[in-house]
């Protein structure tokens, strides 16, 4: 790991647990030649709040050192670009107030560098008169999780910004900042990629690496205060491209957890792993769900819940490749080749179609023999497929999904296949590495591996048992879900994150001689109990589905 005497965070937690004493002495003797580097940092007094100036400031720092923006009210109208590991510190929420009046582009863009730790910290940002929603990340800021560099964005307040902050392959801590959505910000704050983990393009990384619940390898989002004054169920993050980040101990208003899936992302793949627990959600009676996962696998624990709609409160599991058709990867409907399928088991011509419905003559099977496998047309009227939800004899009944584009008429044919397991779905992880844009298929390919997603101990109302709810048929209770379940082995990571107060030598000793990891047995699992879930899905649109492939912030 690249070492610099002026850095304030050399300190990072090695990504595997060091296995012996030899390695403890060696990472104390770290820490204490690092901790003495904390003195040979300098600030830099900017002369006010204005662009030019806090440019000038950034521009003779160094990595390791504070440039300091006193009190004041600037309006920015171009972006800084930092390439250095500094802290940029603020007098304060209220006192140093930047208003974000750049037209295209980023107002504040990072890039972390190796072994150091970019901080923000004490600013008001509000909006300036920026025309147009940014996507891309009014505060953007890109690392790595391989090179040692760190980030946190502490005691900050974003007010109703007409776009969002955006992390990609960030290592850190978000931590008491007050984000607040009216009307302008796209209704998402935070938006995690991992586009470069391990080095990969478009999440690839993430998807082939290990998923290490438990330990540092995330972007921590955590006692900070999200208050939604607009309407709507905005969403206080989003992910894409293999993202990994962690939302605990928050207050959240009127707000979701959101994620994508490898769908509308185009070839970007989908949230990869996040863990949501010790959050305190307060609604206003116009919510239902607590948040949406559309890949990958996530933790959801100790939550409380209130004003929501109490009884149907969720977390929902989606795969909208198993409802429709989004490139490169085409749709989960059994013939995919980056699918696990079997079939087709019956092929057919409808006799007629009705509402989400075929049938054909005579009475060929059995009372639901072809529940939650999935149906495929091949000629008659466009192309198109869907969830099997039941059969009689001879009636078949579809789900009509998210997007609910499939219809039979008499003549059309059709055949039945079954979705095993779609690529990148809720409880599936790691896998081999793919490469390439179009993505390559690799030898042995769906070989992904089931890994469950786990709800225990959110309570709505002061009684629902919340957990999650499935939006597609393909994503199975009991094997890539359980409610009502801890996680085998899972220990949560250390709270505070080890950034707000600095590193906690003993404490981190002791979880590396440990060996924590989100395999360290603790016994089996123990139900919570709780009331059966209502089902009913999320309610979006291809409209909406197509607005986040054009504006999607990572093309």
């Amino acid at each position: 790991m690249p070492t610099n005497p002026r850095s304030v965070r050399n300190l990072r937690r090695p990504p595997t647990p060091a296995p012996g004493v030899a390695a403890l002495v060696s990472l104390a003797a770290t820490l204490i030649l690092t901790a003495s580097g904390l003195a040979a940092a300098t600030t830099i007094n900017a002369k006010s709040a204005s662009q030019s100036d806090v440019a000038a400031a950034c521009a003779s720092a160094s990595d390791g050192d504070i440039v300091t923006v006193p009190g004041g009210t600037a309006s920015w109208t171009r972006a800084i670009r930092v390439k250095k590991g500094i802290t940029i510190q603020g007098a304060g929420v209220g006192s140093t107030i930047i208003k974000d009046a750049v037209q295209s582009g980023p107002l504040l863009d990072c890039s972390l560098t190796a072994g150091n730790l970019t901080r923000i910290t004490g600013i008001e940002f509000q909006d300036g008169g920026r025309s147009g929603k940014e996507l891309g990340g009014i505060l953007k800021f890109t690392g790595s999780n391989t090179n040692g560099s760190q980030f946190r964005m502490d005691h900050c307040q974003f007010d109703d910004l007409n776009g969002m902050i955006v992390a990609d392959t960030v290592i850190g801590v978000i931590d008491h900042n007050t984000f607040i959505r009216a009307a302008k910000n796209g209704d998402i704050c935070v938006v995690v990629y991992d586009n470069f983990w391990n080095s990969g393009t478009f999440g690839d990384g993430s998807w082939a690496d290990a998923t290490h619940f438990g330990t540092d390898r995330f972007l921590f989002i955590e006692d900070n205060v999200f208050r939604n004054n607009g309407d709507g169920q905005p969403g206080i993050t989003d992910s894409y491209a293999g993202g990994r980040f962690v939302v605990r101990h928050n207050q959240i208003f009127d707000g979701t957890v959101e994620t994508h899936g490898t769908e509308s992302n185009q070839r970007g793949r989908g949230v990869r792993a996040v863990e949501v627990y010790n959050n305190t959600y307060t609604g206003s009676d116009r919510n239902r769900f607590a948040g949406k996962m559309r890949s990958g696998v996530i933790l959801f624990h100790d939550n409380t819940i209130t004003g929501y709609w109490t009884g149907l409160t969720e977390f929902t599991l989606q795969a909208y490749r198993a409802d429709d058709v989004f490139a490169p990867w085409g749709g989960a409907d059994g013939t995919s080749q980056w699918d696990a399928n079997s079939g087709p088991f019956y092929s057919g011509t409808a006799s007629a179609g009705g509402n989400h419905t075929v049938s054909v003559r005579g009475s060929p099977w059995t009372s639901n023999q072809w529940a939650r496998y999935t149906i495929r047309r091949d000629a008659g009227g466009s192309p198109g497929f869907a969830q099997i939800q039941s059969n009689t004899s001879n009636t078949i009944t579809f789900s009509g999904g998210v997007f609910g584009s499939l219809n039979f008429n008499a003549g059309d044919t059709f055949k039945i296949y079954k979705v095993n397991q779609a690529i990148d779905q809720p409880g599936r992880a790691k896998g081999s590495l793919i490469t390439g844009s179009p993505p390559v298929k690799p030898s042995g390919w769906n070989d992904q591996a089931t890994e469950p997603c786990y709800a225990w101990n959110n309570v709505s109302g002061g009684t629902q048992q919340v957990g999650f709810g499935r939006g597609d048929l393909i994503i199975r209770p009991d094997e890539h879900y359980f409610n009502n379940t801890p996680m085998p082995g899972y220990t949560s990571y250390i709270y505070p994150h080890p950034l707000v107060n600095g590193v906690r030598l003993p404490e981190w000793m002791t979880r590396n001689a440990k060996g924590n990891s989100q395999h360290n047995p603790r016994g089996k699992r123990q139900p919570w109990g709780g009331k059966k879930l209502d089902r009913k899905k999320a309610n979006e649109s291809p409209t909406n589905e197509m607005a986040d492939v054009q504006d999607d912030p990572s093309n």
